[in-house]
């Protein structure tokens, strides 16, 4: 009972205090809203998969204990009541589920209210940056900011030959897959997963084995490529996690490598995409050959 108060109480000053700071363009969402939400998101499964993500473990759209455990923010269209016309996921990730500059800095206004510590911002680009243009002025300083990520996609086969070698990790290449996943991570973040001790990034790296979701060509020591379906939907597959070491690269392994990933992620959904970092030209070229289009620009911003 003292617990359901603590919380009750938290979301209580947290809608007065959103509120306040958003003349009331703003609310957190209740599971009334579920429905509404789920239309949303289901306006672009592809570029919301994240958030579908979330739907599907049966989450609906009201907070179920504290910030901790993340809630939705969320936007109606004053003319017509009911209508939700902008979201945003708010948790260890904020995640938001529109492409406007002003829904972002709203966003924004509302979750500097919370006075919460957030890891990312991540998601189509003007949002982002709306969102980020207020965080940008309170407590937490950005690592990095990656203004421009061009999200790719493709509907069909890929464009050439996949590597025959490329399957689907078991748990017997457990040992082999979480050093290479370790490493890509080092890479791209610029820290160690595990270097604090703890177990959470081993548990991913198992689950996504477990789940079918990491490809791998094996070497004889170690793995030679290496992707993840770091988010699987009815609608869309995003493909994340993609390494190669670097003694390998440069050999061509990464276009059949992931023409294989590719043609594979497609008997799961009719969808597959990616996004990643503008200034990372020779990855671009490479999912171009494979057929990837980019139809939209994402943005991620690092705490």
């Amino acid at each position: 009972m003292r617990h359901l108060t603590r919380t009750l109480r938290w979301l209580l000053d947290a809608e007065e205090a959103v509120a306040a700071a958003t003349g009331d363009t703003v609310r957190i969402l209740a599971n009334s809203d579920t429905t509404a939400l789920g239309q949303l998101v289901a306006q672009d499964p592809v570029t919301n998969a994240y958030v579908q993500s979330i739907l599907d473990t049966g989450r609906r759209a009201g907070p179920i204990g504290g910030f901790a455990r993340g809630i939705f923010l969320g936007i109606f269209d004053l003319n017509q009541p009911g209508t939700l016309v902008a979201a945003c996921w708010a948790g260890a990730n904020i995640v938001p589920v529109t492409n406007d500059t002003e829904h972002g800095a709203y966003f924004g206004q509302a979750l500097s209210a919370l006075n919460e510590h957030f890891g990312s911002i991540f998601g189509p680009q003007s949002a982002v940056m709306g969102i980020w243009e207020v965080l940008q002025h309170g407590p937490q300083s950005a690592r990095d900011v990656r203004q421009d990520q061009p999200f790719m996609t493709i509907t069909d086969q890929a464009a050439i030959t996949p590597n025959p070698s490329v399957r689907l990790a078991i748990e017997a290449d457990y040992d082999a897959v979480l050093p290479a996943s370790v490493a890509m991570f080092t890479e791209e973040l610029g820290y160690s997963p595990v270097a604090d001790g703890s177990n959470g990034y081993r548990l991913r790296v198992r689950q996504l084995i477990a789940r079918g979701h990491t490809m791998i060509e094996p070497g004889q020591r170690n793995v030679t490529f290496k992707a993840d379906f770091g988010i699987v939907t009815d609608r869309a597959v995003q493909i994340q996690g993609v390494w190669i070491p670097p003694e390998s690269r440069g050999l061509g392994r990464a276009a059949p490598g992931m023409a294989a990933v590719v043609n594979y992620a497609l008997t799961l959904a009719p969808v597959v995409s990616l996004y990643v970092n503008d200034f990372n030209t020779a990855a671009i070229r490479t999912y171009q050959r494979v057929g990837f289009d980019t139809v939209d620009h994402f943005a991620t911003v690092l705490f």
